[in-house]
Order: C-alpha cells, then structure tokens, then sequence
C-alpha cells in the first residue's frame, strides 16, 4: 500500500494544486487533496469550516501533511494580502494544528507561511483597492524606509521619501502596516510553535522581493530568531512562494528515504553566479543553496560527487522579461508587418518600458552562451548522467533561444527535470523537487507508474514554460487579444471574453503539443501524449492550465 500525503495549497491554481500531484505520483505516494472549489481564488472565497474538517479527518491516517498555513489561517494567499482580521481569529484558526499533533505526536508536519509582499505595481486584482491608485508609491517608500533604517540611503533618497508620505494617504499607509504587523506576528508565532515540536519543517517564503523593503527586513528577523533559538535544520527564508508545495513535497520524501541530494551546477556564463535576478534578494548561487536547504541538499565539490548536476541557463548582468523576446526576436516592422490586427500601442508601450532593453541586451550578450550550454548538456546525458535544467535566463517564462535548441535534440526529453517559469526561485524549487524525487524513483526501480508521472510532468514544464509562457503567450498579446478588441493584458479578461480567448489559447497549445510529443517520441520515452481539459483558471493569461497523460 502506497503511504498516504495530505496537502492543503495556498490556493486552487495549477501550480499549488496540480503538479504536486504529478510529483506525488513519481514518489510513489497516495496525494490527497481537498475538493477544488473549496479553496479560494480572486472571485470565490474558501471555505474554510469544510478545510478544517477535512484536514482534521485526514490528519487521523495520513502520513505526512503539508499545509499551507495561509490557507489555513486567512483562506488563501491573497486573502492574506486582503484579510483584516485581528490576531486573535487567525490564531484561532491555526489551532487545529496543536490538536492534531497533540493527537499524533509523531506525524510529520511541514508547513508554509508566506511573508507577505509589496507588489512593485499599480494593481489591485491580487491587493486591498487602495493598491491600484499607490501601490508603486507603496513598494518604493517601504524599500526607502528599510533602506534608511539600516543608514545606507542617500540624501536624495530621504527627500524623496518625504515626498511619498505627502502623496500616500495616511489612512493608507497605517491600513496597510497594520495588515503586516498582523501577518508578522502570525510568523513570529509559528516559529515558536517550530520550537514547541509542532511543525517538523517549517518554511517561510518571502513572495515577490527586492533588495530592501518592509518583508526583508521581517525576513532577516525571522531569520535571526531561527539561528538564535537553533532551528535552521528546520526553517528557514528565502525568495520563493508557487513552488513551496512541490519542494516541501520532495522534502518530506527525502527526509522519509534518508536522502541528501549533492548538487553540482553549472552555468551559462561566468558571471551568472552572483546574480541577483528579478523579485530576489540574493545571487543566484545563494539561491540555490536556499532552496536545497529542505531537502536537506548540498552543493558538491566536483561534478564526480555529485547525485545531480545542475545546468543553470542564467543572466549574465540582468534577467530580462521572457514575454518580451518575441519583439526583440522578430524586430518591431516584421512584427506589424505580420499582424492581422495592428496593436500599435501595446507595441509602443513595450518599446518604451526600460525592461524591453535589459531583455533585448540579455538575449544578445556575447557574455553568455546557451549554444555551448546545451553541448555540453548532450555530453552528459550521453554518458548516462543525472541532469536538470533550470531555465532562470528570464522572468516569467523560458529562453526562447535556449528552448529552440533543446527542440532540435530529442536527448533533451531524458532530463531528470526541467523549468523555466515565473521566479527564478519559483523555477528552482520545482526543478530540484522532480529532479531528487527521479534519483529516488529510478535507485527504487523505477516504477512504471513513477515513470509516467515524471515523463507527463517533464512534458508540462515544457509545454507550459517554453511553448506557453515565452512563445505563445507573446503571440496571444499581440494577436489575439488585438483581434477581440481586447487591451493587452497579464490581468483578469473580461469576461464575456475568457471562453473566446481560452479557445485562442486551446488551438495555439494543441498545435504545440503535437510538435512537443514528437521530441518525446523520437527520444523513445513514450510511445504518445494526450493533452486535454486547456483552460485560463484565473481567467487570465498569466497562468494557464491543462492535464498529460503518456502512454509510454
């Protein structure tokens, strides 16, 4: 009999509730989860009295639980953002847990808590409403004022923040600190409850960060309390949020096969390893070691001592915005030139903003080479080599020159992992936790079972991340949305309009995964692919979802 995982996700997306249940599959685990719709999104709240009974009648048989505490304690992770519930209720709330471990004292517990973002943009579609009109303004006077509080602002910089109290209303800002402190407390609390024995890990993710701000410098409290109190074999922070599930997933299987994976990685230029790319707050390299933290991982020496070898097609200076190499690729006049409908001003808007540039220098540097990364790639799984690719080169998706060379070689369907999506720690957790939990499945023997799920979840990553994310969604942006006489947008579609764009969508990824699924084949890993149920669950372009089923 299969041992038995209860997840409970911040929230009902794709990738918080689907692809832990692919890599619970290519453990060899029994993942339970509970019913979709009883978890939150931006339209429909949780339900939150069904989640704690289920958690509860789960906890009496499971084996391990991972529990979103976010969920738990404010319904998901944008209520966290929202909620203006007093300390006490959410407390209250996470109370079952004292229950359950008093109850079963030996059952592994891994838990997550977010700490709570300032989101760099005028958007309230994930925020209090307040945000649409001063979120900007919010992000850059909680950067100045931690920035000046540590004494490293310059006199340009006190002036400046001077300048943004006047412009934020007082009301505002005090609403919105007290929402932190709240949710600071709640972290503060669970770290004790570390220290008590009710959580056997606890990791606390700092979601959409930067160098300074009001959630680094909670970070490096919480960080410093963990290091005082001797708990950092058991938590720790860092830059991450979407790929939580998945990694303390492969935490817990590594803590249960007594597996700590040696690492070795690789980049694709000199300079990648220092690093800091978009939404984090250290180099690269330190990223890695962030992340391999749960799974009790560590880098090796040379690539002779390592379990896994990590390739990292990484920024050589800066990480450039993955939907916005399709116009660097195809140039501005072939790109009017090709369109059915002209969306002169969302081209115009794209030219202009400062990131356009940084993508456009990352995807012509001389300073890194994903030609010579993809070589030396082949070598190794020519020799049999364990090897994992993650694609951190741009935010919010993959390498669109990188990926174009991996389809040109079947070998790369024999990747123990692969990703290239959103954060570069969002890429990073997802790609070591498949690729610790393959070593595990193929030392086991490699069920055919375990196969299957490894291969499907391989052949999302890269229809998601590559197809999707760097080459599709462009094309959707600059043509299908023009055609509806939609503004282009990552935001919530109108909705008259999801279904017309969901079927937009649907073509363009079917058409993908026909020339996906011969890369598959041709490698001799399945014999054929089968994706069904495409649709936008946010009703959004950002994220998309769809199901795969190999026959191997």
């Amino acid at each position: 009999m299969k041992p038995v995982m209860a997840l409970l996700p911040m929230d009902d997306r794709p990738v918080n509730y689907d692809y832990p249940t692919y890599l619970a599959r290519l453990a060899g685990y029994e993942l339970h989860l509970p019913p979709r719709d009883w978890l939150g999104n931006p339209w429909r709240e949780s339900q939150h009295i069904r989640l704690v009974d289920w958690l509860a009648k789960e906890a009496e048989f499971a084996d391990v639980l991972i529990i979103a505490l976010d969920t738990l304690a404010y319904g998901g992770l944008i209520p966290s953002r929202t909620s203006r519930e007093p300390l006490e209720s959410v407390l209250d709330r996470l109370s079952v847990l004292k229950v359950i471990k008093t109850n079963r004292p030996k059952l592994p517990i891994l838990a997550s808590s977010v700490i709570l973002r300032i989101s760099r943009a005028n958007s309230s579609e994930e925020e209090k409403d307040y945000w649409a009109e001063y979120g900007s303004a919010m992000f850059r006077l909680s950067y100045l004022e931690h920035k000046i509080s540590l004494g490293e602002a310059s006199p340009e910089e006190l002036t400046e923040k001077s300048g943004l109290f006047k412009r934020i209303p007082r009301e505002v800002y005090e609403d919105y600190l007290t929402g932190r402190q709240r949710n600071h407390q709640v972290n503060l609390r669970m770290v004790d409850w570390l220290a008590e024995d009710i959580f056997d890990y606890l990791l606390l993710p700092q979601d959409d960060t930067a160098d300074y701000g009001w959630n680094i410098a909670e970070a490096r409290t919480l960080q410093a309390i963990l290091r005082r109190k001797n708990l950092t074999d058991r938590a720790i922070t860092y830059p991450g949020a979407d790929e939580i599930g998945c990694l303390l997933l492969a935490s817990a299987v590594c803590k249960q096969a007594g597996f700590k994976p040696r690492i070795s990685l690789r980049y694709s230029s000199i300079h990648s390893a220092s690093v800091i790319t978009s939404y984090e707050d250290r180099p690269i390299h330190e990223l890695v070691k962030a992340h391999l933290a749960p799974l009790g991982g560590t880098l090796a020496s040379t690539p002779g001592e390592a379990d896994l070898e990590l390739f990292l097609n990484a920024p050589a200076h800066a990480q450039g915005e993955a939907s916005f190499q399709w116009f660097a690729w195809k140039g501005h006049d072939a790109l009017k030139a090709g369109l059915p409908v002209n969306p002169q001003p969302y081209l115009k808007e794209v030219m202009a903003d400062p990131t356009y540039g940084v993508t456009r220098r990352a995807m012509e540097t001389p300073e890194r080479s994903p030609e010579e990364q993809v070589r030396a790639l082949l070598v190794q799984l020519g020799k049999k080599r364990p090897v994992a690719l993650a694609d951190v080169a741009f935010v919010n998706g993959s390498d669109l020159v990188l990926g174009n060379l991996l389809l040109q070689h079947p070998e790369s369907a024999r990747l123990a992992a692969y990703a290239g999506w959103n954060t570069a720690g969002n890429t990073l957790g997802t790609v070591l936790a498949q690729a610790v939990l393959r070593l595990l499945a193929k030392r086991n023997g490699d069920d055919p079972e375990q196969t299957r799920a490894h291969y499907e979840f391989l052949f999302l990553r890269f229809l998601d991340d590559y197809f999707y994310q760097a080459r599709e969604r462009s094309l959707c942006l600059l043509e299908d949305l023009p055609a509806l006489d939609i503004q282009p947008s990552m935001e919530r579609l109108p909705l008259p309009m999801v279904e017309k764009v969901e079927n937009h969508v649907r073509q363009r990824l079917l058409l993908a995964a026909a020339e996906l699924e011969k890369l598959f084949v041709n490698a001799g890993v399945v014999k054929a692919v089968k994706v069904e149920h495409i649709s936008l669950p946010w009703q959004r372009l950002f994220e998309v979802g769809f199901d795969v089923h190999v026959k191997l």
